[in-house]
């Protein structure tokens, strides 16, 4: 499931250091007459299978890359991520990627890390997209706003400012590789949902990867995705007019707050009339209250789909064999 992470390390000793850039093939740099060792141009090469490594001038070391498709390059496949990755093959990854690259376990924090999972849908992600909301309990939900980055809507993501630790991402797996012209491109419809958690402080490795905190991850992230809100249909009680049922379904996107606050800017601009903005007015306040108690609410297919995809790995995943 691990794709992105970020390992760190304390100041290195000399020999340390030494030895990393040797196994690594690391470039001596030099910034301000401090040195430090990098592979930013060769990373992608195949022996150094993605994996970027610095030391820098402090002495401390990063490395990042996916796990994901470490592990698939290591097990003679293409580098990517397309298909299952569980937590008991990532625990075995990380001991051959720390051991591939130089770096004691015993030095190794995980800064940060992105969790994902591939859903195989049965239409195109963009119908899927169009109809993902938010995510998160009701009353704290994320909204997942389109990326302006990525091309023809075919990513959502939550805020994710430098001060946010924790965010959502969800977006077409096989748009993306297209976009980013991977040499091998997966097939069918790849919906791909992730996770990523940024600055963990002081997480060694060791405990990170150790069999219970995988499991808590595991159930984490799935709980996290059980909370995605996708615009549903409703059916309303009989009488209910065409005009106030869009009104119903405008209340439940945005909230009550929101759509008054938005009759009354539409008024004030003109383009409601005043008969038009009392009549929202009085529905929300006066009646939208009982309105809703007898609301029924319809999942569409796309939503359908999810669910039964997300519970199908989780059944998957949760019984997922991880060695100590």
């Amino acid at each position: 499931m691990f794709d992105l992470i970020t390992i760190v390390t304390p100041p290195l000793t000399d020999d340390k250091i030494d030895y990393i850039v040797w196994r690594n093939g690391l470039q001596t740099n030099s910034r301000d007459g401090a040195v430090f060792y990098d592979n930013i141009d060769t990373k992608n090469l195949k022996q150094q299978k993605g994996i970027y490594v610095k030391i820098e001038t402090n002495r401390r070391l990063k490395a990042e890359g996916s796990l994901h498709k470490y592990h698939n390059e290591i097990s003679g496949n293409d580098r990517n991520n397309y298909n299952m990755f569980s937590m008991s093959q990532a625990k075995a990854t990380i001991d051959s990627l720390l051991y591939d690259k130089g770096i004691g376990s015993e030095d190794a924090r995980i800064y940060s890390y992105e969790i994902g999972l591939n859903l195989n849908l049965s239409k195109d992600c963009r119908t899927f997209l169009d109809k993902i909301k938010s995510i998160g309990a009701m009353g704290n939900e994320k909204v997942l706003w389109n990326n302006p980055k990525f091309k023809n809507e075919r990513m959502k993501v939550t805020e994710f400012h430098t001060n946010i630790r924790k965010y959502f991402k969800v977006y077409d797996k096989v748009f993306e590789s297209m976009d980013k012209k991977r040499k091998v491109m997966p097939e069918g419809n790849i919906l791909r949902i992730e996770t990523v958690n940024r600055r963990l402080s002081n997480c060694s490795i060791i405990d990170f990867f150790s069999p219970d905190n995988l499991h808590k991850m595991v159930e984490a992230f799935f709980r996290d995705w059980r909370t995605i809100q996708f615009q549903q249909d409703i059916i309303t009680p009989k009488g209910t007019g065409r005009a106030k049922q869009m009104l119903c379904l405008e209340i439940m996107n945005k909230g009550k707050h929101e759509v008054l606050k938005q009759a009354k800017d539409r008024h004030n601009t003109g383009s409601l009339t005043d008969w038009e903005h009392r009549n929202i007015r009085e529905f929300v306040t006066k009646e939208w209250d009982e309105v809703k108690k007898y609301i029924t609410f319809i999942q569409s297919e796309e939503e359908k789909e999810f669910r039964q995809l997300l519970q199908v790995n989780h059944t998957i995943l949760k019984h997922d064999e991880i060695n100590k």
